[in-house]
């Protein structure tokens, strides 16, 4: 598969979030409500429309009552037409805890080379 392949694929984590509202609210307002929905819960939405996920180090919290171990990870992806870095916080199962950071990019090469040198 292709790389413009899989970014369609992934960009359609977007657009099965707003097929799911528009019959309820109509393509413009579900277009908007699905943008404020990401807005508020994107961690989520970021790790599963990612490209490539890259393993950045564990992370310890300062908190006493963490309940098992975390990685830091980056992840390169595209979601609603935009291309992103992100990095998230991952248990060891896959599930996300926090989103630390994100860079949102116009072209695919920028956000590429944000990717590559995310600590």
């Amino acid at each position: 598969m292709g790389v413009l392949a899989i970014a369609k694929a992934s960009d359609q984590v977007f657009e099965r979030l707003v097929s799911g509202m528009e019959s309820r609210f109509g393509r413009s307002a579900a277009e908007g409500l699905a943008r404020q929905f990401i807005e508020a819960e994107g961690a989520d939405f970021y790790w599963e429309a990612r490209l490539r996920e890259r393993w950045l180090g564990g992370y310890e919290s300062l908190e006493e009552e963490s309940e098992g171990a975390l990685d830091r990870v980056a992840v390169f992806g595209l979601l609603d037409g935009v291309y992103y870095i992100a990095v998230l916080l991952v248990d060891g199962l896959g599930g996300i805890d926090a989103l630390l950071g994100l860079r949102r990019f116009e072209r695919s090469e920028d956000a590429m080379r944000a990717f590559e040198i995310a600590r």
